[in-house]
């Protein structure tokens, strides 16, 4: 009884930990800090707007060598397209995932294994109420 006991304590850490909807483990979490508004008037056209300052550190990447430029675009009147690459500027290979911030929820999004040298991605495409929305992203990498 006490072996099995033992054996529950070592699992309780296994058992109590998530990984947020994430299929790899992290190593490294960065934020893109490239917020894009989405402002849907009532009546009229949406409005997408964004401004990026890149600085020296930023030139080499997020995470050691990796680029996640996102992209969004008017798809209809109520919807817009998240686009979401991620270019491996490194030596070795990574998994990458993206946790987008729409507005007050948090998605991570699987974007896969990245080889060496190489760029993968995913589209999204979001609906948007009317009125003013934030989106952002983070980039996860692991091994």
């Amino acid at each position: 009884m006490a072996l099995i006991a033992l054996l529950g304590a070592f699992l309780i850490p296994f058992l109590l930990s998530s990984l947020q909807g994430l299929t790899h483990v992290l190593t490294c979490q960065q934020a893109t800090n490239v917020p894009f508004t989405v402002e849907l008037p009532e009546h009229g056209e949406p409005t997408i707007s964004s401004s990026s300052v890149i600085t020296r550190e930023q030139a080499n990447g997020l995470c050691g060598g990796l680029h996640l430029d996102m992209r969004v675009g008017q798809e209809s009147a109520s919807k817009v397209r998240i686009i979401l690459p991620i270019n491996n500027g490194t030596k070795h290979e990574w998994q990458g995932s993206v946790k987008l911030h729409l507005g007050g929820t948090s998605v991570p999004v699987r974007i896969g294994s990245i080889p060496a040298g190489q760029t993968r991605q995913d589209v999204i495409h979001f609906h948007v109420d009317p009125g003013t929305h934030e989106i952002n992203g983070s980039l996860l990498i692991g091994p």
